[in-house]
């Protein structure tokens, strides 16, 4: 399992969009365990943790990417990524 955090510089409007487009509240990506996002400042920031960094770039590739671009959100991120050792969900 990894933990990623994501800083894309989004607006949270531009998160909004992003969000619906995705539709990830209704139709979760396989290998997606948990996706919170908070904001900082007026920008936006990801938690993401997945069952492999293999599902991720997956998601990254088909399914983010191409709605990153419709949305008119940036393509660049920093993106820092942890391995879990330990997960609980209650």
């Amino acid at each position: 399992m990894i933990l990623r955090i994501i800083r894309r510089g989004m607006t949270p409007e531009v998160y909004e969009l992003l969000r619906a487009e995705l539709d990830i509240d209704h139709r979760h990506p396989l290998g997606l365990i948990m996706h919170g996002a908070s904001e900082t400042d007026g920008v936006m920031q990801v938690a993401q943790i997945w069952e492999s960094a293999e599902y991720a770039a997956r998601f990254d590739e088909v399914l983010l990417a191409p709605a990153l671009e419709r949305t008119g959100a940036p393509q660049q991120a920093e993106i820092t990524v942890f391995e879990l050792r330990h997960l609980v969900t209650p």
